[in-house]
């Protein structure tokens, strides 16, 4: 059983390496980048808890990608401009 949980888990990985990173290059706009919870956090100037709850709430959703939680750039920018 462990095996076959093992294979399914390399699978899933490469699947979501190779179909969902181009989907999240092509939700990219040319200049933007990903930034951790913690370089999202100071960028924006608010704790990371408070970051957390408004990707909780969907007021600024994350990306999740290989466990990580992200965010584009430009979604930070767009948020700090109607917050502003």
């Amino acid at each position: 059983m462990d095996g076959f949980q093992n294979i399914i888990r390399r699978v899933v990985a490469k699947v979501l390496q190779e179909d969902l990173y181009p989907i999240l290059e092509n939700l990219m706009q040319p200049s933007d980048e990903f930034l951790s919870r913690k370089e999202a956090a100071e960028f924006l100037k608010i704790s990371e808890t408070t970051l957390w709850s408004l990707d909780k709430t969907q007021v600024l959703p994350a990306k999740r990608l290989q466990g990580k939680v992200l965010y584009l750039k430009s979604d930070l920018l767009n948020f700090h401009k109607h917050t502003a």
